[in-house]
């Protein structure tokens, strides 16, 4: 059908349409084509396979209506031709342009009055950086004219993405002083977020709050998508990956949405203070994040789509959530509302030009940015107030409950002295009950070696005497024959209870050493005192009546009586061994008697020592 109506065309059966009205170059300080020009035209390629002479013979040619095209998401291809004629007596150098780096597809076609083709140029990004004519994160072409000279421009643009473009006509140094307000405008807004981003690191590093972590990364997302929109990405970091650069703007979306709901969920602390939009803003996320296994699916379209769409519907939902929070009393959602509020119109009109509802503008264009970089610096200022708040409230919880904390500190340390009493106490008693003889309540041998030390060195310390009793049950051996062991033990009790009711005094100390022996130590005490409780010691369990069985169990005691004052020369063992020998001196001059020796602190001499006197 395309061939045939070629042929119609040739042989003058069917007119082409005709090409409007030219543009006329007469000033290199103006920019053409910008606002509504009627002399574009516009012809959609709904199948995208009409070739240039195809377009040419075409009918359905029609004027632009509206001044920039902007088509939104579809499958066509569009072409679009204007005639160029300069006026200018010395201005020869002229530059077409389409502006909008995102353009997949864009065939630069430049013909001369007769309809020869003078340049042809496949650009877009999806072909490799270095195919355009013009190193410009655009679609340049050089189009040279002399005065009075005409030319035509076809120019077809298709791309999976949003199809729309500003044209411009421009000399290529007014084109370069454009760049130069661009690029420093570029400079400015990527300054601007990377102090912010160095900002919020430097918060997270310190205070370790993951909302700053969060909008972080949200900051570095939200960035890369900018510089992708600007197209200096592909021209600058892989503009031999044009498969790449082109999903990079729908991942960074993605990513930018995910970490966007992350941190308002977190910063708003939505799942404590409003579980239903924590829910909503939950399932934003996911719907964020279902974005990239579409791209992975290769669906470019529809990945872009959905990303545009939630760019949109998200920050709706987050202001309301937002403005709900605000009602509710939270005073850092002030902040949240004001930055999203700027923000949102700039993504709103970026949404509204990429869905072809409204044609592409200076707000459009550089509206996001706008509203980003406000919305950077509020959302900043939301994090150091957030911070201030918790400042604040910590003081005022400090100020509100330090009586209360007072008194609960109060509370817990008698709490605490009372268990380390207990504590204590137990220990104490299970100290005195490792220390006790079970059949006699006296003390053992365990004591003798825990706190006769201590007597010891208080005596040496002080120069104060020390007395030992080392008493011995006579005969105990026949006791234990003629009556059984348990009124051997009987006996042991009966001889224990005496020495105790006779040794009154707090410091004295009392312990079975061994089966039938016992030992008392009696500090400060001289050798008569010594002898005296020895004395009573012998006579009281003399006259002790114990029976067993309906038989009576005599009973009687030797005592070894060894009273000294310590010195650092002389050591307990030696003292015990006196004592030891005195008893055994007792027993041999026929049991039931005391046996003193009071020694000189010179006297004691380890065993094996010659005597110095």
């Amino acid at each position: 059908m395309t061939w045939w109506l070629c042929c119609l065309v040739c042989c003058g059966m069917v007119r082409a349409a005709p090409l409007g009205e030219p543009v006329v170059l007469k000033d290199t300080a103006t920019e053409y084509l910008h606002g509504a020009q009627v002399q574009v035209q516009v012809l959609e390629d709904v199948g995208g396979s009409l070739t240039l002479a195809q377009a040419q013979a075409a009918t359905a040619w029609q004027a632009l209506k509206g001044g920039q095209p902007s088509f939104g998401y579809t499958g066509s291809a569009f072409w679009l031709r204007v005639v160029l004629r300069n006026a200018h007596p010395t201005q020869e150098a002229w530059q077409f342009g389409v502006r909008y780096p995102l353009l997949d597809e864009v065939d630069l076609h430049v013909l001369d009055a007769a309809g020869q083709v003078r340049q042809h140029h496949a650009t877009g990004d999806r072909r490799a950086f270095g195919q355009r004519p013009v190193a410009h994160p655009d679609f340049y072409v050089n189009v040279p004219l002399r005065e009075g000279e005409t030319n035509t421009v076809y120019v077809r643009m298709r791309s999976q993405g949003s199809v729309q473009a500003s044209l411009v006509v421009t000399t290529p140094m007014a084109r370069l002083e454009a760049a130069r307000a661009e690029f420093g405008w570029i400079g400015l807004y990527g300054g601007a977020l990377l102090a912010m981003l160095l900002y919020n690191l430097m918060l997270f590093l310190s205070l370790r709050d993951r909302s700053y972590l969060y909008y972080v990364g949200y900051l570095t997302a939200f960035g890369m998508a900018q510089m992708t929109l600007s197209g200096l990405t592909f021209q600058h970091l892989w503009p031999q990956h044009p498969d790449w650069g082109n999903n990079v703007l729908p991942v960074c979306v993605s990513i930018a949405g995910v970490l966007l709901s992350l941190f308002s969920r977190d910063f708003l602390s939505l799942k404590t203070h409003w579980r239903r939009a924590d829910a909503v803003m939950q399932a934003v996320q996911w719907l964020y994040l279902a974005i990239l296994p579409v791209l992975w699916l290769g669906h470019y379209a529809p990945a872009m789509r959905l990303g545009m769409t939630l760019t949109v519907v998200g920050p709706l939902l987050l202001l309301g959530i937002t403005a709900g929070m605000l009602r509710r009393g939270h005073r850092q959602a002030f902040y949240f509302l004001a930055a999203f509020g700027g923000l949102m119109l700039g993504l709103t009109s970026l949404a509204l030009a990429m869905f072809g509802m409204v044609k592409p503008n200076l707000w459009t264009t550089y509206g996001m940015q706008i509203g980003s970089v406000l919305e950077f610096l509020l959302l900043s200022l939301a994090l150091a107030h957030r911070f201030k708040l918790a400042q604040e409230a910590h003081v005022q919880l400090q100020a509100a409950h330090a009586t209360e904390l007072e008194a609960r500190v109060l509370a817990r340390t008698r709490d605490l002295d009372k268990a380390l009493g207990d504590l204590t106490e137990a220990n104490n008693r299970l100290q005195e009950l490792s220390q006790r003889d079970a059949l006699t309540s006296l003390h053992n041998r365990q004591f003798l070696a825990d706190r006769m030390p201590e007597i010891w060195g208080a005596a040496v310390r002080w120069k104060q005497s020390l007395g030992l009793l080392m008493i011995d049950i006579d005969h105990f051996k026949q006791v234990n024959d003629l009556h059984g062991h348990t009124a051997g033990d009987e006996a042991l009790k009966a001889v224990a209870e005496v020495i105790l009711r006779i040794m009154r005094r707090p410091g004295d100390h009392a312990m079975r050493y061994g089966g039938e022996e016992f030992l008392v130590v009696l500090p400060q005490t001289h050798a008569a005192g010594a002898m005296h409780i020895a004395e009573r010691i012998r006579e009281e369990v003399a006259a002790l009546t114990v029976t067993y069985g309906g038989k009576l169990i005599p009973l009687t005691v030797s005592i070894g009586v060894a009273c000294t004052t310590p010195g650092p020369r002389t050591a307990m063992a030696m003292m015990l061994q006196l004592a030891d020998r005195l008893l055994y001196q007792a027993k041999a001059e026929g049991r039931n008697r005391c046996v003193l020796q009071p020694t000189a602190l010179t006297q004691l001499r380890p065993p094996g020592s010659a005597s110095s006197e």
